[in-house]
């Protein structure tokens, strides 16, 4: 997409900072709104025909390696974003639904690594070679969402476990209610994995406004490619989650277990919007590793590898001083003779394992998101729209 400066026909790019389209050239700035959806600048053809419904975007094929890329209007378009080549060529138009909403970025490149280095220094355990990371690429791109208002109502028998004591009763609720559910978010991406943009929520959607091309300029922006059917069923799937967790919240118990439900839910309203995301890759060990920033509200969002070494010297620190401090107190608990030796050994054994549990669920979750981080796809995602 791009819009050429009125006065000297350079290409604007848009400004997070102003909230403007600036000219690198003389300077001028315009408001995005200024730029009609059918007009580059005032006076002069565009580059990119626009209808209500759908807009037109230049296509390209490589000659290389036959690959086929939609670019910026202000990038380059001599190389080839897969095999790096200066052989692609103009090819056809294409048309692509037309968002109606958008969220421009207020986060500004700089502000995005600033929040970047930030989050990472303040990670005792993350190795120093990557808080002093050197920024591999960085791009930012609009992801496609769809929002949904939903109706979804419930009735549930549910029944739970209430300690007393040394002794634990199962209870059994009856849960009735409705609710509506607005602009529930949804990654309308194949190429991204839907943890990582869950991740980057929320965004604020009262801050959305009317789609204008204006807003692209600079930056990348990925059409939805998910199939709509596909997107209404997570919707209502993430609809129960959130609606079964509240319902949860309202049962005083644990381990509580959903005995008989009778949902039904209605998509009510559906909205094709762009939202902001900056995309970092740097190298570790020679791994590559992406980081998210949250375009409106400077969210960071990936896990880096940990520094083994600090993990293993707080661990050995932690049973250290936890053996010396309970070693005693079990000692008097034992032969006090006010508690059962046996009993008092299970209950610190069984304490020991809880923590251990929690200790390796900690980790396995931060292997997970790590393994966001460095996932192929995503690494391809932000590196197919930088080389060249």
């Amino acid at each position: 997409m791009i819009h050429k400066c009125p006065n000297c026909t350079t290409a604007l790019i848009f400004n997070p900072a102003t909230d403007l389209l600036e000219c690198p050239s003389c300077r001028s700035s315009f408001s995005a709104t200024e730029f009609t959806s059918d007009e580059s600048s005032p006076g002069e053809a565009s580059d990119t025909a626009l209808s209500d419904d759908v807009m037109e975007m230049n296509v390209y094929s490589c000659t290389a390696c036959g690959a086929e890329i939609s670019v910026n209007g202000v990038e380059s378009s001599t190389f080839c974003s897969y095999c790096g080549q200066p052989t692609i060529v103009f090819d056809r138009v294409s048309s692509a639904k037309k968002p109606q909403y958008i969220i421009p970025f207020s986060v500004t490149k700089d502000q995005a690594i600033t929040a970047i280095r930030k989050h990472l220094s303040s990670g005792y355990f993350v190795p120093q070679e990557i808080k002093d990371f050197s920024i591999e690429r960085i791009r930012g791109i609009y992801v496609p969402f769809w929002l949904y208002d939903i109706d979804y109502a419930d009735a549930q028998y549910l029944k739970g476990e209430v300690k007393s004591g040394k002794h634990s009763y199962t209870y059994y609720y009856y849960r009735s209610a409705d609710v509506t559910f607005h602009d529930l978010t949804l990654d309308a991406s194949d190429q991204l994995s839907d943890e990582s943009t869950q991740r980057l929520e929320p965004y604020d959607t009262q801050a959305m406004r009317p789609f204008e091309s204006g807003y692209l300029s600079g930056f990348y922006a990925d059409c939805f490619d998910t199939d709509q059917n596909k997107l209404q069923y997570i919707a209502r799937q993430r609809s129960k989650e959130l609606f079964d967790k509240e319902i949860e919240k309202s049962v005083n118990a644990e381990d509580i277990e959903i005995l008989k439900s009778d949902p039904k839910s209605e998509i009510t309203k559906s909205s094709y919007a762009m939202f902001p995301a900056w995309f970092m890759t740097f190298r570790y060990q020679d791994e590559p590793y992406t980081i998210m920033v949250n375009g409106q509200t400077s969210k960071v969002v990936g896990a880096v590898p940990y520094d083994k070494k600090k993990v293993t010297v707080l661990y050995w620190i932690i049973a250290i001083i936890a053996t010396l401090i309970l070693t005693p107190i079990m000692y008097f608990m034992i032969t006090s003779g006010d508690s059962d030796g046996f009993e008092t050994i299970l209950y610190f054994g069984f304490g020991g394992l809880c923590m251990w549990a929690v200790g390796l669920k900690k980790i396995a979750q931060i292997k997970t998101s790590i393994g966001l981080s460095k996932a192929a796809n995503m690494n391809h995602f932000v590196k197919d729209r930088q080389e060249g």
